[in-house]
């Protein structure tokens, strides 16, 4: 996997005042470009079919209505400010064109249940730009998809302590996905973990031979005791800013 310049990744893009510059905005992402950090988001697919980038599985903590970003198109989604701010939901081409290869980019894919059409989308998306970037999910099929369609794109696993932080999955659930044992079927060329919990078993199998991204650093004393556990840092806006 190719090596970035930059070991800090601004989470969400480097977002500040949420009524100013909201997180997952153009504004963000503009910020992080400026500041020279690489930039992590999310993308989801609106009903439309469109890339768009937002975190949440719903609307109601950014935009303050129901709903999910899968259930409305692009166009119905620009009528929801983000945080009360002039930022609306952007399109993952217009951040892409943005962004112009000046940074690299970490882009999470968000998918509900095995519908991977955000896959394809993303990647066609992503065949046209010619700056550096990688993906990761929190889902083995996505990693998966990548593998077969797009194997030379960098991909990469996203994990913490499932039994601890999902307590709403199933416990069974949550046993199988601790160990990881799906990267054996999506072999991904890179781990990003929760860096609260890099002592467990699964982040020190798997980190060996393979690029470390640690997720999400508030302070400049957490990315010190951290060092040597990761390659990359995904920073909030606290610290980076």
């Amino acid at each position: 996997m190719k090596t970035y310049s930059n070991r800090f990744f601004a989470h969400r893009g480097l977002h500040g005042d949420p009524n100013v510059i909201p997180e997952n905005s153009m504004a963000a992402f503009h910020r992080a470009v400026t500041r020279g950090y690489g930039i992590e988001m999310d993308v989801r697919l609106t009903a439309d079919g469109q890339a768009v980038l937002f975190h949440d599985d719903d609307l109601e903590r950014l935009c303050g209505c129901t709903g999910t970003v899968e259930t409305y198109t692009y166009e119905q989604l620009q009528l929801f400010p983000l945080h009360g701010s002039e930022e609306k939901i952007p399109l993952l081409k217009d951040v892409l064109q943005m962004v112009g290869g000046r940074v690299p980019l970490l882009i999470e894919i968000k998918t509900n249940g095995l519908d991977l059409s955000v896959c394809e989308e993303t990647a066609r998306l992503l065949d046209a730009y010619e700056g550096d970037y990688c993906i990761e999910s929190f889902h083995p099929y996505v990693l998966y998809w990548f593998r077969r369609h797009r194997p030379l794109v960098p991909r990469g696993q996203l994990a913490t302590d499932f039994i601890k932080d999902y307590p709403k999955v199933s416990l069974i659930q949550r046993i199988l996905m601790q160990p990881l044992l799906t990267n054996l079927l999506s072999k991904p060329n890179f781990i990003s973990f929760s860096h609260v919990h890099k002592n467990l078993p699964s982040f020190r199998f798997w980190k060996k031979n393979r690029t470390t991204f640690g997720w999400t650093f508030r302070s400049a004393e957490d990315v010190r005791a951290c060092e040597k556990d990761f390659d990359y840092f995904i920073v909030e806006n606290t610290f980076s800013s």
